[in-house]
């Protein structure tokens, strides 16, 4: 919006907001319910994990047997296979073993179920893990499938499951006999609890509702240094495998959760110097798991060396996913260009989990996160790209409506005027906003060399109600027709201004971090941006549905920190 309003009418603009809070707070904020309060008197930390408290009920349960729930729990079997000796059962064991090199190279592996109890049907899993008591250590790390047939824990050999069925194939290595990859484990003697990965956490759902019972498999097959753990027969109880399983109460909203601390970078406009090499060992350093680059790559048009460039800093087999911008276009095609550097880490990196034309019309899952890439405003590449085409539009729509994750980020390199802080105009168009926004997803841009968040939004398009800015500050809300929008713009290249001129009357930001002003939470702070990344870690405090997010520079500052929340 254009406005000719002054810096000095903006700050006081800003005052009598903060003050106004502050002000209400000790009246007004006692005689809202929990979800009002957000909305009308802002939040710090302490209060802010107060209200979500009240908002989604999680119960905790362990079972262990002759432990957990109670004293009388018998429902936790377990047993060794045994390649060495195929016909011989272990299952009545003080111990559960792993290992690659049995002895001339033969195998152990080790199975482990639950029977489960006294969670309500129709409950929503959240979250899932494993504590083992290792008695044995090894350096070696093993993994944790699915197992997919049924066994019993006193006839299950390495070449039978039951004494009437055998394995497909013997040590349950057949894909009928085990399945997804659900979690791993290493480590010297004592307690090493495993968070089961997004599918484990499914498992585990198939569990409680019945249609799945057949446990895990920890195994190796390559691994040299075995593992044994303490069974559910060990005579320390306290020791003996323990499954804990985190649950929203039925009609608690249902959806397929991200990797429990799932940590991811997003930036766009990187450039080629060392500025754009510092950013990325700043993710690097970091640990996140994957990056997300919302076009305007090397600025070169050199598809080599800027591939070559991401390679050298975080992996060649590093899931990067990557959007084309307006400087992209012109090498993005070819046996050379862009779009074949991005399909070849695709294919090397099968977790990345996209489907359609990458970077420009395409959907992924990683590890439970759904990630639209639209070039929605990108026409420099063709013109089904340009403003509100119908073709990305639809697709942004009824790719959100196929999904079932309980968080969906649309990611798209352009801008609209009123969804950054600099000078870039109307290139997008208002539809995929406001399809995002339908959906309760995240809305991810670059274009505009600087960073920018806005408030939870409940009317993009629409500057006459602050595209219906509402909430607090520091915690944004997602659900049906509510959303917020970010730019990450400052991988390398060029930061650019705060534009008073045109942004002093908008009412939408809760911070941003340009080349001559930042603020952080509706503070203005002192000091100015220097190149970084988002960062938003999912599921989080053992919540899927809870997220905490901070933009940090190459000099380690926090120009930005929030709390996501999903209804």
């Amino acid at each position: 919006m254009q406005n000719s309003r002054t810096r000095e009418d903006a700050g006081t603009h800003e005052h009598r907001e903060t003050s106004w809070s502050r002000r209400s707070k000790g009246a007004l904020c006692a005689a809202l319910p929990a979800l009002a309060v957000i909305h009308a008197c802002g939040a710090n930390d302490g209060y802010i994990e107060e209200v979500l408290e009240t908002r989604q009920t999680l119960t905790t349960v362990s079972f262990q047997q002759g432990s957990l729930p109670s004293s009388s729990y018998a429902g936790s079997t377990d047993a060794t296979l045994r390649q060495a000796a195929g016909t011989t059962n272990y299952g009545g064991a003080t111990t559960c073993e792993a290992d690659g090199d049995d002895g001339s190279g033969v195998d152990k592996s080790c199975l482990l179920k639950w029977t489960l109890s006294g969670i309500p049907a129709g409950s929503i899993v959240q979250s899932a893990s494993i504590t083992l008591q290792v008695t044995d250590g090894s350096a070696n790390t093993y993994s944790v499938h699915e197992v997919k047939r049924s066994w019993n824990e006193s006839q299950v050999t390495w070449n039978n499951a039951t004494s009437t069925t055998a394995w497909a194939t013997a040590g349950a290595m057949g894909s009928t006999d085990r399945g997804s990859l659900v979690g791993s484990v290493t480590g010297s003697a004592g307690a090493r609890t495993i968070t089961l990965n997004a599918a484990g956490v499914a498992l585990v759902q198939a569990w409680v509702d019945g249609t799945s019972s057949d446990g895990l498999l920890i195994a190796s097959a390559s691994n040299t240094d075995g593992i044994d753990f303490a069974s559910s027969e060990h005579a320390t109880v306290a020791q003996r495998p323990k499954l804990t399983i985190t649950y929203g109460a039925p009609g608690g909203g249902a959806g397929t959760p991200t990797d429990p601390d799932l940590l991811i970078a997003f930036i766009g406009d990187q450039g080629a110097n060392g500025n754009s090499d510092a950013v990325l060992n700043l993710i690097k350093d970091e640990g996140a798991a994957a990056t997300i680059h919302n076009g305007d790559f090397d600025y070169a048009n050199n598809p080599t060396a800027w591939d070559n460039r991401i390679n050298s800093i975080l992996g060649a087999n590093y899931p990067y996913f990557a959007i084309i911008g307006n400087h992209d276009a012109a090498a993005w095609s070819g046996a050379s260009g862009y779009a074949s550097k991005i399909q070849a880490r695709h294919a090397a990196v099968p977790s990345m989990n996209c489907t359609g034309e990458l970077g420009v019309k395409s959907t992924c899952n990683f590890r439970g996160l759904h990630i639209i890439q639209s070039c929605v405003g990108t026409s420099e590449l063709r013109s089904t790209c340009a403003a509100n085409a119908a073709d990305q539009v639809d697709f942004i729509r009824d790719s959100l409506a196929a999904d079932s994750s309980i968080w969906s980020i649309c990611n798209w390199h352009k801008n609209q005027n009123d969804m950054q802080v600099g000078t870039k105009g109307n290139e997008v168009g208002w539809s995929a906003y406001q399809e995002c926004m339908n959906a309760g997803a995240i809305v991810s841009t670059g274009h505009e060399h600087s960073y920018a968040r806005t408030l939870t939004l409940t009317d993009v398009g629409n500057a006459a109600t602050g595209h219906g800015k509402t909430g607090a500050y520091d915690l944004v809300e997602l659900g049906p027709s509510r959303n917020f929008v970010f730019v990450s713009g400052l991988a390398g290249v060029g930061i650019r201004d705060y534009d008073a001129a045109s942004h002093d009357d908008d009412t939408w930001w809760a911070s941003y971090y340009a080349g001559n002003k930042w603020k952080k939470n509706n503070v203005v702070m002192s000091g100015t941006a220097a190149y970084g990344a988002l960062f938003i870690r999912f599921h989080v405090g053992g919540d899927p549905k809870r997220a905490t997010a901070y933009f940090k520079d190459v000099n380690g500052r926090l120009a930005d920190e929030f709390t996501i929340q999903v209804q």
